[in-house]
């Protein structure tokens, strides 16, 4: 057993202090927050000075005289530049205002990098930074967004003399508004006034200023209708987009009337615009220009303007919002971050209404120029806060101020939130069932949704086909219910029965191509575009794409569009024009009141993102009811928009404070519409988790009937694990800003992306009967193109494309396809293959470029550069919550759960504790197959008798994959259903291949992409099922199914129920990931080892508050007795189990057999090599440590990577060594703990050697195991924060080599870990120690005879790019 120390916290961390920690102080961050209060403080005076021309606006009568900021002393700032200060960047993002807010005081995850917590350097409680790319060497919090947005900026305003810095930051024009484009033109298109006019100055919802509260924006008529008569609106139709979002569901407003809408902590708040008035002359260094008034608008200048003081920290200063250097007006479609919010009011000369407005103040986070917005009318209501994000879509004048009204320009909020367009049409009735749509996945499966799914699949089938009948669509209906068997199955129906619903509304789908797409001149149909528009001759001439995928960062949208078409458009006998346009497909009646509002949302967001895809101006869009076989026009007016886009802003907000503080929306309080929401369930119990009770959620008995099972301690349970997966996401949403924002390229040091790609290949034919087209790409510049044969062995371990492919990017993942030049998203794919010269992937239907014709398509798809980004996809969070709050529900699978997860210390498993009879055939199996240990045995019988759950500890080269396979088969001999489950792929196809070995039938769910060849045969699309009645059929046959942890969501599973779960990798997965597969199962299995790698999880906050602890983990620390431990490894030498033994097992490994524990490497030639060399290659010497600290091997950094050149040139001198003298290159490996010393290893090896991370090595074994320890420093410090010092790490590393262990590294360095310095005492006492001199090791000749590779490989690319 490794050594169990408790974890401790130096006292002064504990809790927030001022008092900085002189002892392990280390200099501030070159561009940190304490960078940025130093700066301050150089120019404190100045800017005093410069703040004392300005003057401050009269407070309001009716409010509270407005808080100053308390400018910053001395002393704090000493304090903060210590790292003692802790400063939230944003009250939405950090603050709990619920009851159940722990009041006991934490160390904030946001303190800066230098204030570090003390801990012990071994534990296996022990938490640590896993970025295999991280080089440092201190335990640090994240930088807040705020400070990580501020250091980018900061690197384009470097420090200059005062008396150059007016000079040298002058605003420039944005590097995105080059010159006039198809794209800039559009813009202004949609920042002009509407041609209607311009409309009236006064806010459309003044009637709503004093805090009225409204539950729809749709039933309040008269409200309404009322607004509607004292503003005037773009057209005479109402427009039922007007209505602010954030009025109907932020009732709490200020006394003045104005809604505050800032969610956190005011002192948080003011926390963070202390800190960003601090930092101001940082961003912008800029001097202050004395001003006697605020440079208004012209809006502003119609009458006086005062400031309201919404918030404690209003800033009391009229300060000019604005930069003070003149810049040219310019169209800005840049992410801004927003420094400050100012809420003021218009007092007109006349004495006429007062009119709320806001200015933001703005900083460009990629130039660092400083901007001002004007919001004024319902654009005055939007939320947003300092810290915020958002993209002002308009032009900037040239004192840098924009104005956003109900006329010019557009502000969205946190861009790069990408919210469908259903999603907003959606949630006006209910926000808070929106975000729960957005927050979880569902297993529900409608026949209704599906019937619509398959309708729209024909229809579009249609359409694409020359002048199609009724016979074709009725033949093309039975290949559709063919594909969705699935569903089908899922849905409980028959095939037959939806086949007939789906042939009687095939007639009318062909009526209508028959008349709008195939119909001749005369015949053209009419289409009404409305009262203002009338009724429009239509004819769809071309069909340009289906389910066509639209994505708009600018806009902060996405979504699919059912058909994108090319008509021809003729009204008032005026000649036609053509226009493209979106056609939404409705299975239903024309709609009415809310339902045809957001039918007509749909498509007037479409039409926004085919604007953006296309780069035109796309005005309008179809909509065809097919059973009342109805065609509507929909125009798109600015005034639809602004409140569309007002509602996506709102919508983005509510997501991301779900994210941020697990705040969802208000509960609806309608009994009539609540109970018969999909989410009921879900929303009460998240309701009362969170504070709240019957009374505050409207429902009653409805609401008591629903949580009256749910106590206080399930509340603490579902409140923890729910901020963890949050916290989760949020770290995998950073690192998915970098594909939305197109401004930014490829970062080399970035491991999910592969740039600079071109199409090897176009597609013959589809991929088998799935219908999925799989393109094939290769290196624009692949040096092995112009390489004879035999060159190409040499370097293709140099190429850059085998370089990426060691990213995190596997067979299997999901991607995104997007032009280089143009970033434009293309489409979404599965990586189905990955080799050293190309990378294929599987997409749902052919690659199509916006815009073209089918003809030019070929051509240009082959000249196109390509970009391939891995999707981090939130859907495995949205299952991770699912799978949580399902253990929470009313039912008694559920709660069996619980009392085992949840009340583990009085609900302990049970096992059958009678008498085994010797008659039971699973008992007999196991005693008399002869293949087994005693270990195994009594795991296996752990497993029959358990009632409850067992597990499996399988510690290294134990063969728990062998038991799990005996345990399968005595299971089956009494009958039992089981689940197969696991993490990855990789692993539940291993399990199978040997089940299958072993005669046992089995069905595999899953991708076929993911799936190994072996096993492919065994799923649903490698069988010839052709009716529901024959899944049945098969499922009633087999007993075994097999699926990944995430992949329990399959239509297929609905409804199923298995006797016994087992999970693999049981250690390496999540706790709410776990969840997901126990939920079909009575009793559980864990197989796993939590003394090998725990979950991966990316968030360092997440990670420290316990999200790796997995459920294995969890349940073995409390019950041990439902442990039973696989002792007897078949794997390593006796020397080489000795070391994780010694560390981490107690003694409590030994060998499977005398062979084994005697095992040496075999060398097939005699070893004729250097004396050194012959010495670490010694085949009696099963354990050696190369010792580097004579020679100049020092750490090498670059930015936040680390590698050591000097260990990688001595591992590739040993790997030739192996080689030349025998040892295939299969049965070796490279092990380091570093991604970037991992790619330098590979581009200096000769031999073709597989060479990973510690990580990726999980799980494999070779003969002979080479490990680069990377770390080595002059005067090292406590490595105690990297990677090296997790024990998990170390103990993968140890337990992967058969017969030889090879680590290279500096016993200075690493002996001041005190997991590796008892490790290399262990090799001292087996007299393993080498230590290297010069005299040893030429390295400066090996160095050039090493870089003569990559300079042969860099010389080939250039030579192809010249080509």
């Amino acid at each position: 057993m490794p050594p169990k120390t408790r974890r401790k916290l130096n006292p002064s961390s504990s809790k927030k202090s001022n008092v900085p920690n002189n002892q392990s102080q280390v200099q501030p961050s070159k561009f940190g927050i304490q960078h940025f209060f130093e700066r301050h403080s150089q120019n404190a005076l100045l800017a005093s000075q410069k703040l004392n021309h300005l003057s401050s606006p009269p407070a309001p009568p009716s409010a509270t005289p407005p808080t100053n900021p308390i400018p910053l002393s001395p002393s704090k700032s000493n304090a903060a530049s210590n790292g003692a200060v802790s400063v939230s960047p944003n009250p939405n993002l950090h603050s709990h205002s619920s009851p159940a807010t722990e009041a006991a005081d934490e160390v904030s995850p946001l303190v800066s990098k230098s204030t570090s917590l003390k801990r012990f350097n071994f534990s296996p409680g022990m938490l640590i930074k896993q970025s295999q790319d991280d080089g440092g060497d201190e335990v640090t919090w994240k930088i807040s967004p705020v400070n990580e947005r501020l250091l980018a900026v900061s690197k384009h305003t470097p420090v200059l003399p005062d008396s150059s810095k007016h000079n040298s930051f002058l605003i420039h024009q944005c590097s995105q508004t080059k010159g006039i484009n198809t794209a800039a033109k559009f813009d202004k298109w949609l920042s002009s006034p509407s041609p209607k006019g311009k409309a009236d100055k006064k806010p459309l919802l003044q009637a709503n200023r004093f805090g009225l509260k409204r539950l729809n924006p749709f039933q309040d008529k008269e409200v309404g209708d009322s607004i509607a008569d004292e503003n005037t609106c773009l057209s005479s139709r109402q427009t039922p987009f007007c209505t602010p979002p954030s009025l109907p569901y932020c009732p709490d407003k200020l006394a003045n009337g104005v809604a505050s809408h800032h969610l956190g902590l005011k002192q948080h708040k003011k926390a963070l615009l202390e800190l960003l008035d601090q930092v101001e002359d940082v961003i912008s260094v800029e001097d202050f220009v004395s001003s006697e008034s605020e440079p208004y608008s012209s809006k502003a200048q119609e009458g006086m303007s005062k400031e309201i003081p919404v918030t404690a920290d209003s800033i009391g200063n009229d300060v000019s919002m604005g930069t003070t250097n003149k810049v040219s007006g310019t169209s800005s479609n840049g992410y801004f971050l927003v420094l400050e919010v100012s809420e003021k009011q218009t007092f007109p000369e006349s004495g006429g209404s007062q009119w709320p407005y806001k200015v933001l103040r703005l900083v460009n986070e990629k130039s660092g120029e400083e901007r001002a917005v004007y919001l004024w009318e319902e654009w005055s209501y939007s939320v947003i806060a300092p810290g915020d994000t958002v993209n002002v879509i308009g032009e900037f004048d040239e004192e840098g101020k924009c104005n956003v009204d109900h006329e010019n320009n557009f502000l969205i909020v946190h861009p790069d939130i990408l919210v469908s367009g259903t999603r907003v049409a959606g949630s006006f009735s209910c926000p808070r069932r929106t975000v729960l749509d957005e927050r979880l996945r569902c297993n529900e499966h409608s026949t209704a949704a599906l019937i619509g799914t398959l309708l729209h699949q024909i229809f579009q089938a249609g359409l694409v086909k020359e002048s199609p009948t009724v016979h074709f669509l009725e033949e093309y209906a039975r290949i559709v219910l063919q594909k969705n068997m699935e569903s089908l199955y899922a849905c409980g129906v028959n095939e037959h029965e939806i086949y007939k619903t789906l042939t009687e509304a095939i007639p009318k789908l062909v009526n209508w191509i028959g008349l709008f797409k195939d119909t001749q001149e005369p015949q053209v149909p009419t289409v009404d575009f409305g009262s203002d528009n009338g009724a429009k001759k239509v004819e769809v001439l071309e069909v340009i794409d289906i389910e066509e995928l639209a994505w708009a960062p600018k806009y902060g949208l996405k979504g699919m569009i059912d058909v994108s078409v090319r008509v021809k458009v003729d009204s008032g006998g005026k000649e036609g024009h053509e226009k493209i346009m979106p056609l939404e497909f409705k299975t239903g009646k024309m709609a009415n009141g809310q339902a045809s509002a957001e039918h007509c949302a749909q498509v007037i967001l479409y039409s926004l993102l085919m604007s953006e895809r296309y780069l035109k101006h796309i005005d309008s869009g179809l909509l065809y009811y097919l059973q009342s076989d109805q065609t509507q026009g929909i125009i798109v007016r600015r005034s639809d928009l602004v409140g569309l886009i007002m509602r996506r802003n709102e919508l983005a907000h509510d997501i991301l404070k779900a994210l941020t503080t697990q705040q969802l929306p208000p509960m609806l309080q309608i009994p009539s519409m609540c109970k018969g929401c999909r989410h009921l369930d879900v929303c009460t119990l998240y309701h009362k988790a969170f504070g709240g009770n019957t009374e505050s959620s409207g429902l009653g008995d409805i609401f008591d009937s629903h949580v009256h099972h749910f106590s206080n301690a399930h509340g603490v349970f579902l409140r923890h694990w729910d901020q963890l997966i949050d916290l989760e996401a949020r770290e995998m949403q950073l690192a998915k800003k970098e594909i939305w924002r197109s401004h930014n390229h490829k970062n080399e040091n970035s491991t999910g992306c592969l740039s600079s790609l071109v199409l090897d290949e176009l597609p013959q034919q589809e991929s088998h009967k799935e219908n999925r087209f799989i393109y094939h790409f290769v290196c624009r510049y692949s040096p092995t193109n112009n390489l004879s044969g035999s060159d190409r062995n040499s370097i293709s371990a140099a190429s850059s494309l085998t370089k990426d492919l060691d990213c995190s990017l596997k067979s299997g993942d999901y991607v995104i396809l997007s032009t280089e030049s143009g970033h434009q998203f293309v489409a979404t794919g599965i990586i189905v293959e990955l080799s050293p010269d190309r990378v294929s992937v599987s997409f749902s239907k052919g690659l199509r470029l916006p815009g073209g014709n089918l003809s030019s398509m070929r051509e240009k798809l082959l000249q196109e550069v390509w970009r391939i980004d891995k999707d981090e996809i939130m859907t495995s969070f949205s299952v991770m919550r699912f799978n949580l709050i399902q253990m929470f529900l009313d039912n008694e699978q559920s709660s069996h759960l619980r009392k085992m997860i949840v009340d583990l210390a009085v609900n302990a498993p049970r096992f059958d504790s009678g008498c085994i009879f010797s008659q039971d055939p699973a008992i007999s199996y196991i005693w008399s197959e002869k293949s087994l240990n005693d270990d195994q045995r009594r795991a296996i019988l752990k497993i029959l008798t358990a009632k409850d759950y067992a597990l499996i500890l399988g510690m290294p080269g134990t063969g728990k994959t062998s038991t799990m396979v005996h345990a399968v088969k005595a299971l089956l001999m009494r009958g039992a259903s089981i689940l197969l489950t696991s993490y990855t792929n990789s692993a539940v196809d291993n399990l199978l291949i040997k089940l299958k070995s072993q005669g046992i039938d089995f069905v595999r769910i899953g991708r076929h992409e993911s799936v190994h060849e072996e096993i492919k045969g065994h799923c649903f699309s490698g069988m010839n099922i052709n009716s529901v009645e024959e899944i049945k059929l098969k499922f009633d046959q087999v007993k075994v199914v097999a699926v990944t942890c995430l992949g329990i969501t399959s239509p297929l599973l609905s409804g199923k129920k298995f006797d016994v779960c087992i999970i693999d990798e049981a250690g390496q997965t999540t706790l709410p990931v776990s969840l997901g597969p126990l939920m079909f199962s009575s009793t559980f299995v864990l197989v796993g080892d939590h003394y090998q790698l725990p979950p991966l999880i990316q968030s360092t906050e997440a990670r420290e508050k316990g999200m790796g602890i997995s459920l294995f983990c969890r349940l073995s620390e409390a019950h041990s007795h439902a442990i039973a431990p696989l002792q007897s490894q078949y794997r390593m030498c006796q020397s080489i189990m000795e070391l994780s033994n010694a560390l981490i097992y107690g003694d409590r490994l030994r060998c499977g057999s005398p062979e084994i524990a005697n095992a040496k490497l075999k060398f097939t030639k005699p070893i004729s090599c250097s004396s050194w060399l012959k010495i670490v290659l010694n085949p009696s010497e099963p354990v050696i440590f190369v010792n580097t600290d004579m020679l100049p091997a020092l750490e090498a950094r670059d930015q936040k990577t680390v590698n050591n050149p000097m260990e990688a040139y001595i591992i590739a001198e040993i790997t030739d060594g192996l080689v030349n003298n025998g040892i295939e290159g299969k049965d070796i490996g490279i092990i380091t703990p570093y991604n970037s010393q991992a790619s330098f290893i590979r581009h200096t090896c000769k031999a073709s050697v597989e060479t990973h991370t510690i990580d990726r090595y999980q799980g494999r074994d070779k003969d002979c195991i080479l490990v680069s320890f990377v770390r080595s420093n002059v005067n090292p410090r406590s490595c105690s924060a990297s990677l090296l010092a997790d024990w998990h790490r170390i103990n993968v590393a140890l337990t992967r080599p058969k017969k030889k262990l090879i680590m290279v590294g500096s016993w200075r360095t690493l002996s001041k870990v005190p997991m590796l310095k008892l490790l290399i005492d262990k090799i001292d006492e087996q007299s393993g120690i080498l230590s290297l001199s010069n005299d040893d090791f030429n390295h400066r000749t090996l160095a050039l005879q090493r870089c003569s590779l990559i300079r042969v490989t860099k010389a080939q690319i250039l030579e192809g790019e010249a080509q």
